[in-house]
This record gives C-alpha cells, sequence and structure tokens, in this order.
C-alpha cells in the first residue's frame, strides 16, 4: 500500500504522522438542446500529511509523487515550528485494518450517448408540451483512497459515484423549465425513464399557475425540497459548531428540540448509495449514528478532534474534500427516517393545504437564529388531490419551530449525495400569497 510506504519514510521523524492518499477518476458527459454532446474526464492523485512534533501539527498537501518525499518531509519541519500546540489529539491512536476493494464499471462514449438520447427522447414523448431538453448529463467518479498513520491503522477502499440529471422546457402560452436529478453508487442503478418523466411532468405543471391566498395551511415539503433544507442546516448537529458556539443545540443533548415524528440517522450501510464504507476519512470505524430520536437530540456528529475536545464519543464522521484538505466533520448516509406506513398519497389526504415543490433563497437561512423566508412554488392539496399549481408564493418561519410542527413523514427517500429526506408534513404555516 503506497500510503504505508509514505509513512514509514516519515516515522521517527515526527512524533505522529498521518498520511491520506487519494487518487480519482470523473467521467461526464452532456446532451445540449437534444443534439450538441460533449464530454470530459479529470484525473488527479494527492497526498495529504498530517505531521506532529511537540504537540504542532503541520498539514502538507500535493499532487502525489514518491520522488517529491524529502520535499514533503522538509516543509513540514519548517511548517510546525509556526504552527500552534495541538489542543486536543487529531489523529485517531488506535490501530484498524481495513480494506475493500471494487470494479468500478466503466462506461464509453457510444452507451453515453445512448442513455443521453434515451433521457431526451424519454422527456419529449411524455407531453406534447415538452418543446425541448435543454441539457441531459450523467457523470462517473471512481476513488481509490489510503490511510496510514503511525498508531497502526491501515486502510484502502474504494468507492464509485453516479449522478443523472435534466432540464427540460414546456411551453403553452407560456413557458417553463423542470429539472431532476438522481446519483447511486452505479449508473445502472439510476432509474432513467422516473427520471425524464419527473423532470418533464415538473416542466408542465408550472405552465398553468394560479394565485394562493396569504393564510395559514398546513403544508407536505416534497422529499428532494426538505433534503436541501436539512443539508442547510447539518451544521447544528457539527461538533465544530459545539466548539465555536454557533449552534443553539450546544447545551440541549437529551433534550426534545423537534417532533416525536423526526428521527435523523445516519446509516453505515443504505442500498445503493455510494458511502456505504465501514470507516470515515481518518480510518474511524463507522456504524449507524442516531442524530435525533423521536425528536430527542442524542448526539452531535464528531471527528476525532471534537471528540477529544469535548470529550464526547467519536461518532466517525470524519470528512475531507479532497486530499488537499484536513478532515472536517460531515454526513455520509445522513437521513430523516421514514415512515414505512404512509405513502405520499396517505399523506396528501391527512390534509387541506399546500404540497411545496421548489424553494428558492435557501442559501439566505440563518442556521444559526434558523430565521428564513423562502420563495415557494408548489400546489394547492384538496382531498388528496394536487388541485392548482402557484408560483411565487412566500413562506417564512423558523426552522427550529418548524421542525417542532412535523406531524407526519412518508415513506419515500429522497437522496443526493450525502443527504436524504421523505416527504414531510407540517402544521400552521404561514404562506404568503396573491390572492388576498
Amino acid at each position: 500500500m503506497e500510503a504505508s510506504f509514505i509513512l514509514s519514510k516519515l516515522n521517527g521523524i515526527f512524533d505522529e504522522v498521518e498520511v491520506f492518499l487519494e487518487k480519482s477518476r470523473s467521467l461526464e458527459f452532456e446532451l445540449k438542446n437534444s443534439k450538441d454532446f460533449s464530454k470530459g474526464l479529470e484525473e488527479s492523485a494527492g497526498i495529504g500529511i498530517r505531521a506532529i512534533k511537540d504537540n504542532k501539527m503541520a498539514f502538507i498537501a500535493m499532487p502525489y509523487n514518491s520522488d517529491r518525499l524529502d520535499e514533503i518531509i522538509k516543509e513540514a519541519k519548517a511548517a510546525i515550528e509556526y504552527s500552534k500546540t495541538l489542543e486536543s489529539p487529531t489523529i485517531p491512536r488506535k490501530a484498524t485494518t481495513y480494506k475493500k476493494n471494487i470494479q468500478p464499471k466503466e462506461i464509453d462514449e457510444n452507451e453515453a450517448k445512448d442513455r443521453l438520447e434515451f433521457l431526451s427522447s424519454t422527456a419529449k414523448q411524455f407531453d406534447k408540451r415538452i418543446k425541448d431538453v435543454k441539457s441531459a448529463g450523467i457523470g462517473i467518479t471512481f476513488k481509490h483512497v489510503e490511510i496510514a498513520n503511525s498508531h497502526g491503522l491501515s486502510v484502502e477502499y474504494e468507492k464509485g459515484f453516479a449522478g443523472a440529471s435534466i432540464e427540460i422546457l414546456a411551453e403553452d402560452k407560456t413557458s417553463d423549465l423542470g429539472y431532476y436529478h438522481l446519483d447511486a453508487d452505479e449508473l445502472d442503478k439510476i432509474d432513467l425513464e422516473f427520471l425524464a418523466k419527473k423532470a418533464a411532468n415538473l416542466a408542465v405543471n408550472k405552465l398553468y399557475p394560479k394565485p394562493i391566498q396569504t393564510k395559514k395551511y398546513s403544508v407536505i415539503i416534497s422529499n428532494n425540497t426538505f433534503r436541501d433544507i436539512l443539508a442547510h442546516f447539518l451544521g447544528i448537529f457539527n461538533g465544530y459548531s459545539v466548539i465555536n458556539h454557533t449552534t443553539p443545540l450546544e447545551n440541549k443533548l437529551n433534550e426534545k428540540i423537534f417532533s416525536d415524528k423526526i428521527t435523523i440517522i445516519d446509516s453505515k450501510q443504505l442500498k445503493d448509495r455510494p458511502n456505504n464504507i465501514d470507516v470515515d476519512e481518518e480510518g474511524n470505524e463507522r456504524d449507524d449514528v442516531v442524530i435525533v430520536e423521536n425528536g430527542i437530540l442524542k448526539t452531535f456528529m464528531h471527528n476525532t478532534y471534537t471528540s477529544n475536545r469535548l470529550n464526547m464519543k467519536n461518532t466517525a464522521h470524519a470528512k475531507r474534500s479532497g486530499f488537499d484538505t484536513l478532515p472536517k466533520v460531515g454526513p455520509f448516509n445522513l437521513h430523516i427516517e421514514a415512515n414505512d406506513e404512509i405513502d405520499r398519497d396517505k399523506l396528501l389526504n391527512m390534509i387541506d393545504g399546500v404540497y411545496i415543490t421548489d424553494i428558492m433563497g435557501l442559501h439566505m437561512a440563518n442556521t444559526i437564529s434558523g430565521e428564513f423566508s423562502f420563495g415557494i412554488n408548489g400546489f394547492l392539496i384538496h382531498n388528496g388531490e394536487l388541485v392548482s399549481y402557484f408560483k411565487a408564493a412566500t413562506f417564512a418561519d423558523n426552522f427550529f419551530e418548524m421542525m417542532k410542527r412535523v406531524i407526519s413523514v412518508s415513506n419515500n427517500v429522497y437522496f443526493s449525495g450525502s443527504v436524504g429526506s421523505p416527504d414531510i408534513a407540517i402544521a400552521d404555516c404561514l404562506i404568503g400569497g396573491s390572492g388576498g
């Protein structure tokens, strides 16, 4: 293992060393306006090294080249001289051995074209009001990761990530776009027909908006939309937020913070997800982690540093943006737990109100106070049916208060990346419309 070889050259020079080696290969294919095909290939390989001497740490990252080891050692020694004293241990201090090698499935240019043309033709055949497929894309990324440290840790694994998306133009007096995205650990596990029809349906529904009155409604937020809201607010569960006093949940462990309908879990294994690995990106052994259970906050997410600094259990949530970044804290398969007994139709029959399909302005939501004001699109619900589409209404609330008013969740979880959510039904939401 290359990381172990590099480690052997650094041991004895420093008190502690961690070597993180990452090689990645990404393929991207796109079909614009149903005719313009393009492709892209990106490859990278690099190492990130944490070296500790006299309780000071240097971090060195560079493209991988074994001939540069002398340069790395020299830079690490120099950097330590200007480093601050560590407040807590940052490198796992137990031996772990893990190896998982897979054979990622490749895709050639012709196969990519066929799949993109299938996406495009399926969307166009959905409805005569579909005028064009603005863009259809598929991408595959393969990663090979090695981690070794001076405490006997040896980790090696491979994983794949596949994604597909489509944006569709519909016209009938007015025009609008429909967009949808799906991902999985392999391209073959993405339902391209569903993807095309879902985006086409969204585009067509947007053509006939009607006004909505300003008042309090019960609402259902679609699974893909609430997934984005949850991802935006995930920092409230981050160990670094506790250290920096930037989460309002800092002193609320084992207290009820949300409705008892909300359980948030980060699963070790989930069907078809790309992050089904047994270790985090420091090599800590992963397990299912319940963050919120029936509305009660059970833990924050931690890596080695935050768990030691706060004297809390390490939940194995070390994540890196790449070889050139220090490990932070992040999710793997984090989601709101579904209710297997309630499908979307049952959820729609539970309320007369609003079904929200899109939000605008999520980046402006305050993750500390919880205050937000979204622009929203969606449907009015009556007798379990989506009866009329509306655009550009407003939804102003507080995330923490809203989560206390959740009355139910559905059984269909939508995942994108490392975060997922079912549809979420919430009582007493003030929606501002244009109908008075």
